[in-house]
């Protein structure tokens, strides 16, 4: 049985990614699949790409990496990629062993100028002795990995021009001719076969007086050198890949249609089935998925089918299964230690890792939990692909919130540049979604789960009280501090009631858990600070009095919410 497992993973200096990161996996006793997840362009292909050659899954010489491989393309940023890896110890074909436990590490050789050398060096666990039996030892082993960009590429067998085999589906197929026994025991016959019925379909056909004047001319080309010219099938183990998947639908076994003519969609479900008969039949085998975004040309409910029938028990079985993705439908919420977050930096141009706990770590408790489910399904649920692939989160209270600040900073953002379209694109264009909480209570848990996952944001909320107490909240740095104080006891000279002390209550727990700079309260309501006057919240009514408002003040959008806006960036991105 043989076994293989990346156990943790260093990348530093390559394309997106600067400072060293370094990523860890849990052990295999931890049976999920595991996601890199990110906005656009944060790293994730980068960071697949990394695991795909350090484990020599794509082959490294001196012409792999290129310029654009050094992070901002300076030739002194040398890319360091480094995998420790866990393996079982296989027997080769010529008696020798393949072992690829321990490290493989980059080593990018370069004069000052360019590049004159590129290879992986794998050393023991400890990283002290050489591994010399890695060598070639990849193909003992079992990795499969698929682009669903490209996922016509993927069903193709045919070699290439260069006679290699470049899909996942070709190398299997390859792997099973060359060690199943039963058919390597067919070949002679299959050989013996398959010449004599070539040989009796083209006796005294024109075809074969067409092959025999190719045969005497080309001899004649040769200076008369008597070369045997056949016309047959491939080779034995070729011809399984010159073979067509054709498929019969509602039990059409008569008219079939090449797998390859039907649509991307249908394709990946296609892809699906051989991935669930390729973990079917290696019972014994632990291996390595890798995926680049498998729901590309998945709707979400085959999205969520596909992690729930595919991706699941793949990892249910033993297999460490690591997959990219942009669909929240695809991760398991209720068990982060399965998620991996990357981030790109804009202020400092590099590729970083926001989340990655494993099962290792110490004191973890997850933050989405089933005991609270009711406030999950009421705003995690709806918001989670927001909240997980948005580079910021703006939460504000209700819809009515939402409604007054996204008029207020298209409006603001229109005042400064005059592009219309601009202005109503700009929180797409900075990756920063706001979206309504809904209440206090589900305010908390929000600003909870963005720094669980290293996400940047900004809460906005009303005060409830006529009066600005932010400051002097603020001031106390526990609550039993401040349920001791006048503040919390006293309403000028009146006893405060339950109400007004859970209010205080509440607000002190948000500002102590966002800060006093992620966080600004509309006072007493948000219809107070607009100037809207009736007790409705009708949205069209607060709707056409936001249209008369000439410039939203700081009672509104106060200066840190511009700051984390990025709005004095505007001009430059515009002048661009």
């Amino acid at each position: 049985m043989s076994e293989l497992r990346i156990k943790k993973l260093l990348i530093g200096n390559y394309r997106s990614f600067n400072e060293r990161v370094v990523f860890n996996f849990p052990n295999k006793k931890y049976l999920k699949p595991i996601s890199i997840i990110g906005y656009n362009n944060s790293g994730k292909t980068n960071m697949l790409n990394a695991i795909l050659y350090s484990i020599g899954y794509k082959y490294t010489t001196k012409e792999t990496f290129s310029i654009n491989d050094f992070y901002n393309r300076q030739i002194e940023n040398v890319p360091h990629i480094g995998i420790l890896l866990e393996s079982s110890i296989e027997n080769k074909y010529d008696g020798k062993q393949a072992n690829l436990n321990g490290y493989q590490q980059l080593e990018i050789q370069i004069d000052g100028i360019e590049i004159e050398g590129a290879k992986f060096r794998s050393t023991d666990p400890t990283g002290q002795q050489e591994n010399w039996q890695s060598f070639g030892a990849l193909k003992y082993y079992n990795v499969f990995y698929i682009n669903f960009h490209n996922i016509k590429e993927e069903i193709k067998t045919k070699k290439t021009s260069w006679g290699n085999l470049s899909s996942f589906l070709a190398k299997h197929i390859h792997k099973l001719v060359e060690t199943d026994s039963v058919l390597v025991d067919k070949k002679e016959e299959f050989d013996r076969q398959t010449k004599e019925a070539t040989e009796n379909v083209l006796r005294d056909s024109l075809l074969q007086n067409f092959i025999e004047k190719i045969r005497v001319n080309y001899s004649a080309n040769l200076r008369n050198n008597d070369c045997h010219v056949e016309f047959g099938l491939p080779n034995y183990e070729d011809i399984f890949l010159q073979m067509l998947f054709k498929i019969g639908l509602n039990g059409n076994s008569e008219n079939l249609i090449p797998i390859e003519q039907f649509g991307d969609g249908f394709i990946s479900m296609f892809v699906m089935a051989v991935i669930q008969a390729i973990a079917e039949t290696n019972t014994e085998d632990k291996c390595i998925f890798l995926f680049e975004e498998p729901e590309s040309f998945l709707h979400e409910n085959h999205q969520e089918y596909f992690y729930k029938m595919v991706l699941c028990p793949l990892a249910n079985k033993g297999h460490q299964v690591i997959y990219t993705t942009h669909s929240d439908k695809m991760i398991d919420i209720f068990d982060t230690k399965s998620i991996i977050r990357l981030e790109f930096d804009e202020t400092e141009k590099r590729t970083v890792c926001k989340y990655n706990n494993t099962e290792e770590e110490p004191n973890f408790e997850n933050i989405v939990q089933i005991n609270n489910f009711n406030s999950y399904i009421k705003s995690i649920e709806p918001n989670l692909n927001k909240i997980l692939f948005s580079r910021k989160v703006i939460l504000v209270e209700g819809p009515n919130d939402l409604l007054c600040y996204n008029y207020a900073f298209e409006k603001i953002i229109y005042d400064i540049t005059g592009d219309s379209n601009f202005s109503k694109a700009y929180l797409n264009f900075r990756n920063i979604s706001i979206l309504p909480h809904h209440g206090k209570a589900t305010a908390l848990y929000l600003l909870k789960l963005c720094k669980h996952f290293g996400l940047d944001y900004f809460l906005i909320n009303d005060l409830d009280m006529e009066i600005n107490i932010i400051e002097e909240l603020n001031q106390f740095e526990e609550l039993n501090a401040l349920q001791q104080s006048d503040l919390y006891l006293f309403d000028g000279i009146e006893n405060r009631n339950a109400t007004s002390k859970g209010i205080i209550t509440t607000n002190f727990n948000l500002l102590k858990n966002a800060g006093i700079e992620k966080i600004h309260f509309n006072i007493p309501k948000l219809e107070g600070v607009i100037g809207y006057e009736s007790d409705d919240k009708n949205s069209l009514s607060i709707w056409n009095l936001l249209q008369e408002i000439e410039d939203f003040e700081v009672d509104l959008i106060p200066e840190n919410l511009t700051s984390f806006l990025e709005l004095d960036s505007i001009i430059e991105i515009v002048e661009v």
